[in-house]
């Protein structure tokens, strides 16, 4: 936990998910019949896992999302605010929930399935925000919050993975695994396309192996400092958002923060594992 005067307020962009997690007995296969051996609901998404790094950092955190006005969607935002969250950018919208069903084998490899509905909804402001730090993981971002970004002094932002709208963005993050076979140079002439002129470096996570971080002529390959075999990973890539963000907003310089955000979602990793071994011993 960093110390409150060098606490930061930081707006996160993203989805609040309701996942319900199937734990399977063997990895997923064509045509084949699986059996889970238990299952969990709990809340996650991208903008979650996010905001909660950060927020473990001590930042001051508003979560910038969409909620339904059903019992689920409210007792997410009591049990947001409770956490710590400043939830007055939550836009509720009516309607029931729908949950993001992950099927996760035991391995760590997760499957996501999750309704296009709630992926195509936009993110909304009602006026334009100032924080010390943006972060966006949605593909769809309204007027005002586009307004917002130009102007912010810190803007990263999750590589959209289909049909992403224009934003200001200083880094642009992603992961090698959800652009099988394509260069890193035409990775960055898509990041460039959404962020523009601002955008300074593109980091681009590859499970264990070296991260990597591209500015458009130059790749800097971060080895991973500790490697870790868990069974649950989901939330891992978003934490290290949150964590590389942490290293920025303390002014380290871009292969530093990554290296830092490594070694953290690793730990991060661990300290949940060893809480569901522990619950699992009960």
């Amino acid at each position: 936990m960093i110390t409150s005067k060098s606490a930061k307020n930081v707006v996160v962009i993203g989805h609040i998910n309701h996942d319900r997690i199937w734990h399977l007995t063997e990895p997923l296969r064509a045509g084949g019949r699986i059996a889970w051996r238990s299952r969990e609901a709990r809340l996650g998404g991208g903008g979650y896992f996010t905001a909660r790094r950060l927020l473990d950092f001590g930042h001051h955190v508003r979560i910038l999302s969409n909620l339904m006005t059903d019992n689920h969607g409210q007792k997410a935002i009591i049990e947001l605010a409770g956490d710590g969250f400043d939830t007055s950018l939550i836009t509720e919208r009516e309607g029931e929930t729908d949950f993001a069903d992950i099927l996760l084998d035991p391995t760590g490899e997760r499957t996501i399935l999750s309704n296009e509905r709630r992926l195509a909804r936009t993110f909304a402001l009602a006026e334009p925000a100032t924080a010390d730090a943006f972060y966006i993981n949605g593909p769809h971002l309204s007027d005002t919050v586009r307004q917002s970004l130009s102007v912010a002094p810190l803007v990263v932002s999750q590589l959209p993975l289909r049909d992403g709208e224009p934003r200001a963005a200083d880094v642009i993050v992603g992961s090698k695994a959800d652009m099988p076979g394509k260069a890193l140079s035409v990775i960055w002439e898509e990041a460039k396309a959404l962020a523009g002129v601002r955008l300074r470096h593109l980091v681009m996570t590859d499970g264990p192996d070296p991260t990597s971080i591209f500015d458009g002529e130059t790749e800097q390959r971060i080895p991973v400092p500790l490697h870790v075999n868990v069974r649950d990973t989901i939330g891992a890539g978003d934490t290290f958002s949150g964590a590389l963000i942490d290293g920025l907003l303390k002014g380290r310089e871009i292969t530093s923060a990554t290296l830092d955000a490594s070694r953290s979602t690793a730990e991060w990793l661990l300290q949940r594992e060893a809480m569901f071994t522990e619950i699992s011993n009960q």
